[in-house]
């Protein structure tokens, strides 16, 4: 008991500036509510793997900052709270990943012993799940049969370029389920090593940021498209993509005889696809989102208060954004993004 005491003590000394866990949730729920916005104001592709990377951030700064590991469990419901507040039209699966990252985070800083450790584990942990969800989401809904027109397509694609010496016996459809996931490994091991070194570098920027004035209305983001209710998921472009990919394996089923067999399955495929979404978007989506409508009501009126002070700091952290983005501009292209993430990051944190 005595080893684990002075650990704590030894992590919390690594940074003499101490930020209130209340402060690292509102930037969490700041975060899933309002950086995807941001994010595709800015044309960043893999959005939904770097608002999952600096959830690692969040969670491993509350595990670092927090007395007891139950913190981790409360910040996570009123991030998800606010999340429903601020954008009620959030998909489920978007509550259930929040979900998912905090249990996570409340096991892996249980003890604060092994505190960059649980920051790797929990880094790795979340963007592997967050690549496989939509693997899993995309073979619920249309079956292994889209893994194989996904193969036919490409191998008819291939076969064109056969004088190369380009094979056509390679699974392609697995090829790219495993680069997939690989992007998402390597953005967790990154976001997991990062939060490791949190304590380290909130000490250094602490004594090196300037102070900035954001008391002006300024905003010189990108502006980004109003807010829509959410699409039907065949009508988002991943939906539309993968329907044109399994509409052109059929056409190719259809005038190459060698593929007769595999005619039925994709229509099959096709079918079962826009079966299951009406099914879910018209029945199902419904009734669970009633049950979760009624949790969230529950909960509210506990946590009202913190919720409101929360949703208050937004105006402030949407002007430290924008200045960040402004003082940016000496900087182009990834260099300009990089040093945008970086200071906003810091200065979300540190500017109160």
């Amino acid at each position: 008991m005595k080893e684990v005491l002075s650990t704590i003590k030894a992590i919390e000394s690594q940074s003499l500036i101490q930020i209130p866990v209340a402060r690292i949730t509102a930037l969490w729920a700041f975060s899933e509510a309002t950086l995807g916005g941001i994010l595709h104001a800015l044309s960043i592709p893999l959005r939904g793997a770097f608002i999952n990377a600096a959830s690692v951030l969040f969670i491993s700064l509350i595990g670092l900052f927090s007395k007891r590991s139950k913190e981790v469990l409360k910040s996570t419901l009123i991030v998800i709270l606010v999340k429903a507040i601020v954008s009620p039209h959030s998909p489920l699966t978007a509550y259930l990943a929040v979900s998912i990252q905090g249990f996570i985070g409340f096991i892996l800083f249980y003890n604060k012993k092994f505190f960059k450790v649980s920051a790797l584990i929990l880094g790795i942990l979340t963007l592997l799940f967050s690549g496989i969800q939509k693997i899993i989401v995309l073979t619920v809904l249309f079956g292994n049969t889209l893994w194989k027109s996904i193969n036919i397509f490409t191998q008819s694609v291939v076969r064109d370029f056969s004088v190369l010496g380009i094979e056509n016996g390679i699974n392609y459809s697995l090829i790219l389920i495993l680069v997939y996931i690989s992007i998402h490994l390597v953005i967790g091991v990154i976001a997991g090593l990062y939060a490791g070194k949190l304590p380290e570098k909130i000490e250094y920027f602490s004594k090196s940021l300037p102070k900035i004035n954001i008391n002006h209305d300024d905003d010189n983001l990108p502006k980004k498209e109003k807010k829509r209710k959410q699409k039907v998921w065949l009508l988002r472009p991943t939906g539309i993509l993968i329907i044109l990919f399994s509409l052109s394996s059929l056409f190719i089923s259809f005038v190459s005889p060698e593929l007769n067999d595999t005619r039925f399955e994709i229509l099959i495929m096709i079918i079962r696809a826009i079966s299951l979404t009406i099914l879910w978007y018209a029945v199902l989506a419904p009734v669970v989102r009633k049950i979760f409508q009624k949790f969230l009501e529950k909960n509210k009126s506990k946590h009202s208060t913190e919720i409101n002070e929360m949703i208050e700091l937004f105006p402030q952290f949407r002007k430290i954004v924008a200045y960040c983005w402004k003082e940016s501009q000496s900087d182009k292209g990834i260099r300009r993004i990089k040093l945008f993430l970086s200071r906003s990051f810091y200065y979300l944190l540190l500017s109160y």
